[in-house]
């Protein structure tokens, strides 16, 4: 039976339901590949992972023999969840990893999927990836927490990646990649951070303690201040959701690690990577045993890859300081995103105790933002924010 005319450039699904074997197919030859499936099975992956989209495996069958064609490959869409797409759309979260697999993916010292084909609608920000499948790779159960071995091997990926770029972002391949510290967007972050502390505090309060809980507050007001500091200090190309749930690792010990989801990649302090992952991604014992030797391992390849004038010490602070910043990223998830699903709650409610007993660890208050002489324009912008975040949380009845 002669197959139908592939057309070059596939409309972009509507979600994981709209994917079939013509789609698969014309998004395949649209990006270059010749040998085309004849059958596909379709199912959802990466339920309860915190995922900001869909992600749908699908299985390829091919009406010869093809060792060269894959058997599988990763469809990738946005969130069915309305709430969860006006986020990603709001902090360009589906722009930055679209611009990230077309532009950067193949070109850092990072191990990521293939992408085969992608498509992008810059007005609604709908996203269609084509990606290959990664398998034979072990997966870490984020919940679990990483071994001490697994969070170091974790640890070296980043700090070859982040070493590569080290103050170096104004040169190719990372010029034109998103600017996480972007005064621009700095305020909206502030803005969807207290917005979202106020849902976490409702469903999630008992994991602050009487010195988190006003510390977390004290911090939403100043975020655009820490996002300032931070964009002032050392810069790199950075994961942004560097986790468990993210990473594949290599087989026999070595330190091959394959990352997934750049959705919030871009320029930014390296060590927030490094906080974010540390924080969240181990069991408060086994960080407390690690933590400063795998910093010092950070530190040591960062500088071996060209990092100069930065010393241990200011890692450490650095260190400590983004443990702080981790914190945005916690408190967006638990009060931001669709937590239905029961590995979703518990992933977010894990990490978040997670982090909080770090900043404890940590002694991080004193990286909260001095406000006492701000600018009336900073003074105006965090009283507006003050008011409005109370009464917010008086509606919720917090």
């Amino acid at each position: 039976m002669a197959q139908r005319p592939v057309a070059p450039t596939p409309p972009i699904p509507e979600d994981g339901r709209s994917l079939d074997l013509d789609w698969v197919r014309r998004a395949l030859a649209a990006g270059g590949r010749l040998a085309l499936p004849t059958g596909i099975r379709i199912e959802e992956v990466g339920v309860g992972s915190g995922v900001m989209g869909q992600v749908m495996r699908c299985h390829l069958d091919y009406g010869e023999s093809n060792d060269s064609a894959p058997a599988s490959i990763i469809v990738k869409l946005p969130s069915v969840n309305a709430k969860t797409r006006r986020l990603g759309k709001r902090l360009l979260l589906y722009r930055r990893e679209y611009d990230f697999y077309r532009t950067l993916a193949s070109r850092i010292p990072v191990s990521t999927p293939r992408l085969l084909y992608g498509d992008f609608e810059p007005k609604s920000h709908r996203f269609a990836l084509v990606l290959e499948d990664i398998r034979g790779m072990a997966v870490v159960d984020q919940i679990a927490g990483a071994s001490p071995a697994q969070a170091k091997r974790a640890i070296r990926a980043l700090a070859r990646m982040h070493g590569a770029y080290w103050n170096r972002t104004r040169e190719a391949p990372v010029s034109g990649s998103y600017d996480s510290n972007n005064p621009k967007l700095s305020p909206i972050v502030q803005v969807v951070y207290l917005a979202n502390l106020v849902r976490t505090l409702k469903h999630f309060g008992d994991a602050f303690s009487s010195t988190t809980r006003p510390l977390a507050e004290a911090f939403g007001l100043g975020v655009v201040d820490h996002m300032a500091a931070l964009g002032a200090g050392p810069r790199t190309f950075t994961h942004g959701d560097y986790r468990l749930d993210n990473l594949f690792f290599g087989d026999g010990g070595d330190d091959g690690v394959t990352v997934i989801d750049w959705q919030v990649s871009g320029l930014s302090c390296g060590l927030y990577d490094v906080g974010y992952f540390l924080a969240g991604n181990l069991t408060a014992p086994v960080r407390r045993q690690i933590e400063r030797d795998a910093v010092e391992e950070y530190h040591d390849i960062v500088c071996r890859s060209g990092a100069v004038d930065f010393t241990f010490d200011e890692c450490w602070r650095m260190y400590r300081q983004n443990t702080l910043a981790a914190l945005l990223t916690s408190v967006i998830v638990c009060g931001g995103l669709d937590l239905d699903d029961d590995r979703s709650r518990r992933l977010a409610e894990v990490g978040l105790k997670r982090s909080l007993a770090a900043i404890e660890d940590l002694d991080v208050a004193e990286f909260i933002p001095d406000r006492s002489r701000p600018s009336r324009n900073r003074r105006l912008f965090t009283h507006a924010c003050r008011i409005a975040y109370g009464a917010y949380r008086s509606y919720k009845g917090i």
